[in-house]
């Protein structure tokens, strides 16, 4: 009996795109000016090419979800989560290039995440079809080996 329902991982990645897509539209960067004034930007005012970046990558995702789910198309989604997920890392540790005091916000994080998700239903899709092909490559949980042959007394280390 399988643990997880065969659509499990299009629903992560189909969800991990969604949220990787509004994340872009929620506070990425609290700027505070030299002059003192403050502004909060989203993702979608601060970057003009990541910002096609993950739309595109989300729209990928999701199309991905619908498709047939063939090995390339479970490596390719995952890749695709882990590539968005590395170009929002490193608006999360480098931040905007703007004049005056950056600090990252919460639509950061959340795209951080949903791009995680993204990757992460590739690979719940791709390990059950290692699964499905080869169901003998790893031992039946401890729970299921049943007792041992002889139980050793204390003392007895053989």
């Amino acid at each position: 009996m399988p643990l997880l329902k065969p659509n499990v991982g299009r629903a992560l990645s189909a969800i991990g795109a969604i949220v990787v897509v509004l994340a872009l539209f929620m506070a990425w960067y609290h700027i505070v000016r030299p002059d003192g004034s403050t502004d909060d930007t989203t993702g979608w005012q601060t970057f003009t090419n990541l910002r096609w970046v993950i739309l595109g990558g989300g729209a990928l995702t999701l199309l991905s979800a619908l498709v047939a789910q063939s090995r390339p198309v479970l490596v390719g989604r995952t890749i695709l989560g882990l590539v968005l997920a590395a170009l929002i890392l490193r608006r999360i540790i480098f931040p905007a290039d703007v004049d005056g005091e950056v600090t990252s916000q919460i639509g950061v994080y959340v795209g951080f995440v949903g791009a995680l998700l993204v990757a992460v239903g590739g690979l719940v899709d791709s390990g059950r079809k290692v699964v499905e092909a080869y169901p003998n490559l790893w031992r039946p949980p401890a729970a299921e080996l049943g007792r041992g042959q002889r139980t050793l007394d204390a003392g007895d280390d053989r």
